[in-house]
């Protein structure tokens, strides 16, 4: 476990191609059909392959600012929408806010139209959903996995967790067989499942047998899931932080609304408008520093003899990054434990974008790739919210707790709140 500022950054960032594999376990080689996904693979030739093909789709949505300004505001209206129908009675935002951000996931992999209003990506979202709700299940098959002959016992944890990703994959398997019979190579990729089929195609003109190999059906459903379960998850749990950070503390949504009112008069926020609300950055810098959705990350496994602080390291060693004793280090930051924005803006009022010992999309040959649409669709959302909603406790006086629970991610404990329509 590396579990300070100087051992965390020690391995994720200068010996990152040393930590820079997956150690596949019984239930991450059988649930990823053999460690063909990006998140759980083996740092390798495919592994290298799909994260490039995934890095590239992703850029060339990310680039296209009308394109994915246009998806994720459909949805802000929808949630917006939503909000404003529960006409100040309290709710729990968590289902609405998964769902939104999913069905921006959904128009990102498979096309404008796609969203869960569609039963079989309704069916993949509730999917996902009971498999990181299923926090036992998970913890089970966790320790399961370190010992190897737990596999040939009859344990049906291992078939609990395994059998939901089976039947993800065969949902994925009609939309992209779909896709398959209409492609047509001529056309410009307008989705993730059209970019993997672009990079096929190429591939077998080139009459490429290895990358050909890379391209088979069992990568390209896993790359589709990695997109969905990593894009909806992290990005939903942290709007959940982000909206219960600012219940306890109201003086930052003030602020943040200030912020907001001066810029816009009547109209939506939109992507241009990023360099002008440093507030909402910050909000989003600190919340993901204080909320640690992923306080371990994933597991890395050495690919070679190395060293960290100053100890040996053996090939095969898993380790743990702990990002979030780093993010808690009061070395590092003052009052750790207090959410307070503010500390990532400078005193002429501008964002500071690097101040070191800050890792919640981890960092080196494994950080999250998924790491700028992430930040496209929380700048969104919460500008979206805040400038129409002021949000508010349950009941007065009884915020919602700030006490995480983990479950592969972590995530507020379920509460409600009331969105207060502004004037």
């Amino acid at each position: 476990m590396a579990s300070t500022p100087e051992a965390v950054k020690e391995m994720l960032v200068k010996k990152s191609a040393d930590y820079a594999g997956r150690q596949q376990t019984y239930s991450v080689e059988v649930g990823t059909l053999g460690g063909k996904d990006i998140a759980f693979g083996n740092y390798g030739p495919a592994w290298k392959f799909h994260r490039k093909l995934f890095t590239t789709a992703l850029r060339q949505y990310l680039s296209d600012i009308p394109l994915i300004e246009g998806r994720v505001s459909t949805q802000a209206e929808k949630l917006v929408r939503f909000m404003e129908e529960q006409d100040g009675k309290p709710f729990d935002p968590g289902d609405c806010l998964q769902r939104s951000v999913a069905d921006v996931i959904c128009g990102i992999t498979f096309g404008e139209g796609y969203d869960t209003t569609n039963p079989d990506l309704n069916k993949l979202l509730k999917l996902n959903v009971d498999v990181v709700a299923d926090t036992a299940t998970a913890q089970l098959v966790t320790i399961l996995d370190f010992f190897p002959l737990a596999k040939y016992l009859p344990i049906k944890a291992y078939d609990r967790f395994i059998q939901p990703f089976f039947k993800m994959f065969d949902i994925i398997r009609i939309f992209l067989r779909d896709r398959e019979k209409n492609f047509d190579p001529e056309e410009p990729v307008q989705d993730l499942i059209s970019g993997l089929l672009h990079a096929k195609h190429e591939a077998e003109c080139e009459n490429d047998e290895e990358i050909a190999a890379f391209l088979s059906d069992d990568y390209l459903v896993n790359t589709i899931e990695d997109m969905f379960i990593a894009g909806y998850e992290t990005t939903s749990t942290t709007m959940k932080w982000a909206i219960a950070f600012l219940v306890n503390y109201p003086k930052y949504q003030e602020d943040i609304q200030r912020q907001l009112d001066e810029i816009f008069d009547g109209r939506n926020p939109s992507l241009h408008d990023r360099p002008n609300l440093p507030l909402i950055h910050a909000t989003i810098i600190e919340t993901l520093r204080v909320g640690n959705v992923a306080p371990l990350a994933l597991p890395h496994f050495t690919l070679t003899d190395t060293t960290l602080c100053g100890y040996r390291v053996p090939k095969g060693t898993i380790v743990f990054a702990d990002t979030e004793s780093v993010h808690m280090d009061p070395k590092c930051w003052e009052n750790p434990t207090v959410f307070n924005p503010y500390r990532h803006i400078d005193e002429d009022g501008k964002l500071i974008t690097n101040q070191g010992n800050f890792y919640p999309f981890g960092a080196g040959r494994r950080f999250c790739a998924g790491e700028p649409l992430a930040k496209v669709e929380l700048f969104m959302f919460l500008s979206w919210m805040l400038q129409k909603f002021t949000f508010v406790a349950e009941e007065e006086g009884h915020p919602p707790s700030l006490r995480g629970v983990f479950s592969g991610t972590q995530f507020p404990a379920p509460y409600k709140i009331r969105a207060i329509k502004r004037k």
